[in-house]
């Protein structure tokens, strides 16, 4: 008896020695050169949060919720959910819009962001537009740092009772981000630049320029083309991102017919080469849509980098039509 329950305490010890190594693990992988916006793989998904430029450039005044999750079935902990609504107002000459988002980084690290978005649209000339945003926001950098254990805490037979001698230095933080883009559109073709964490936020306060949320820089493009005398539609898409000198992005094409839009997308960087696939399915109807996208990657070849990466499923409903009446013109957004 005694034996069999050391070696369930061992087990529990073992788990919560790997919970310590995945929040190293994601604290490195946060603040290094390496580092990734969780919306930098998600333009044409979580848009206004990608580009404020977006704002009010859907023909209706649009709710979206996303759910993400990562590496699925491992027990992680790690996904997203973001909530945004978005509108063109006549008044204002432009669109205006709010998010909320939530990034869970395990049981330790948790994100939370809510901002503003603006963007003012301008006809530059007969079939050419231009758009001008800016986004504002709050982020709020909770750490649980009740769920940190330490080897020295671990007994071998009674399990995590020990205090610790390592010194925790880890707390909350709240901080002001801030954001601009700008998008070009002529006929059913666009193209948007991006720049993201203006204030290059410090969210652990330590000072240094690895805890700094760095800037992103982010270009993407995108167009319709409609086959004549079909319902049948091609919108290829293509996006790259800049972040502290690590550069990653992606590029597909979505293949619409009537309701359906199925979509695939390689996703690269410059590190790693071609890092991921991903596989889509858009469904709408009237004012509502549903998508899901999946994200994997097939070359993987080491038992300890999951296969699958990601879910993501996205809820769009159109709350109200927009009149443009020619001052501003309307994007075929990439159906995802």
């Amino acid at each position: 008896m005694g034996v069999e329950c050391y070696i369930c305490n061992y087990k529990q010890n073992k788990l919560k020695i790997a919970g310590v190594v995945l929040f190293l693990m994601i604290i490195s992988c946060r603040f290094s050169a390496t580092g990734q916006d969780v919306e930098g793989s998600m333009i044409y998904i979580s848009r206004i949060i990608s580009n404020p430029a977006f704002t009010g450039a859907s023909p209706t005044g649009d709710i979206r919720l996303i759910y993400r999750d990562f590496y699925p079935g491992n027990d992680f902990n790690i996904g997203s959910l973001y909530f945004s609504y978005d509108s063109f107002i006549k008044r204002i000459h432009g669109g205006a819009g709010l998010y909320v988002q939530e990034n869970r980084m395990g049981n330790i690290l948790n994100d939370l962001r809510a901002g503003v978005t603006y963007s003012y649209h301008l006809r530059a000339g007969r079939d050419l537009y231009v758009n001008a945003g800016f986004m504002a926001s709050v982020i709020h950098r909770n750490i649980d740092v009740s769920q940190i254990v330490f080897s020295d805490q671990i007994d071998p037979f009674l399990g995590v009772v020990l205090p610790t001698n390592e010194v925790i230095d880890f707390s909350s933080r709240s901080l002001f981000d801030a954001g601009i883009g700008f998008l070009v559109i002529y006929k059913d073709y666009h193209a948007g630049l991006s720049v993201n964490h203006l204030a290059k936020p410090d969210l652990t306060g330590s000072g240094t320029s690895g805890s700094k949320l760095q800037r992103r820089f982010t270009f993407h493009a995108s167009g319709i083309f409609k086959i004549d005398g079909s319902d049948l539609s091609l919108t290829p898409l293509a996006d790259i991102n800049l972040q502290n000198r690590f550069l990653w992005g992606s590029a597909g094409i979505v293949t619409g017919y009537k309701l359906f839009n199925i979509s695939a997308i390689m996703h690269y960087s410059e590190a790693e080469g071609i890092n991921s696939l991903q596989a889509g399915l858009f469904v709408e109807s009237g004012r509502i849509g549903v998508g899901y996208n999946y994200y994997f990657n097939p070359f993987v070849f080491s038992k300890q980098v999951p296969l699958q990466q990601s879910n993501t499923v996205t809820i769009i409903i159109g709350l109200n039509f927009v009149e443009k009446r020619g001052d501003t013109k309307a994007i075929n957004y990439p159906k995802l």
